[in-house]
């Protein structure tokens, strides 16, 4: 990897991307998505600052998983590339989190009540989602806005196979109010479902 005698978990790979100043390492689990990333920057007195970010909402119980995976990860290469620079290890009780992701334009739709007009349901499209960590990706993305609506919130993949679009089924994530296992519905199973949020809201 970055360094002999290091090996990654092999779940987790990694990615360089050249700083002003510095570099990064960005580090992405298969299942989790991104993780976040361990930056190395020149000091001002010349020596290497190592500081471990991890990506997501503080709120987001996603979080606390990747960083409890980013955080013995990002110890041992801050020991490991620091100590020759006198770089000061990682306090590990303090995980920062990542500065802010540029902006990015994820499709979504809220189902609304039938007869109240109140939000009952949202849907967020994930064209890209072909694996479990793309779905994560895009669920800690729009964590904040499914959080605030706090109605049942489902991240739909791609449609799969080949065949009239409404014959062909996704793959869909439930994320709120309770993570749910994932599951592959055609439109004519999970549609229905949904209409009852609409239909049945002020009954």
């Amino acid at each position: 990897m970055m360094t002999s005698g290091f090996r990654l978990p092999p779940d987790i790979t990694f990615d360089k991307q050249v700083l002003q100043n510095g570099m990064a390492y960005m580090f992405r689990h298969q299942m989790l998505g991104e993780l976040g990333r361990l930056v190395l920057q020149e000091a001002i007195d010349g020596q290497t600052c190592i500081e471990c970010e991890v990506v997501g909402d503080p709120a987001d119980p996603m979080t606390a998983k990747r960083a409890a995976i980013m955080q013995p990860l990002g110890l041992e290469l801050s020991r490991i590339l620091g100590a020759p620079a006198g770089a000061p290890n990682i306090d590990p009780a303090k995980l920062p989190p990542r500065s802010p992701e540029p902006k990015e334009v994820i499709e979504s739709q809220v189902i609304p009540c039938d007869r109240c007009g109140k939000v009952v349901a949202m849907l967020i499209f994930a064209p890209a989602a072909i694996d479990s960590g793309r779905f994560e990706d895009c669920a800690r993305k729009m964590y904040t806005q499914y959080a605030a609506l706090n109605v049942p919130t489902w991240i739909i993949g791609p449609a799969l196979g080949s065949g009239p679009l409404m014959d062909r089924p996704a793959d869909m994530l439930k994320v709120w109010p309770k993570r749910e296992s994932m599951q592959r519905l055609r439109p004519a199973e999970f549609n229905p479902m949904i209409e009852k949020f609409a239909t049945r809201h002020c009954q």
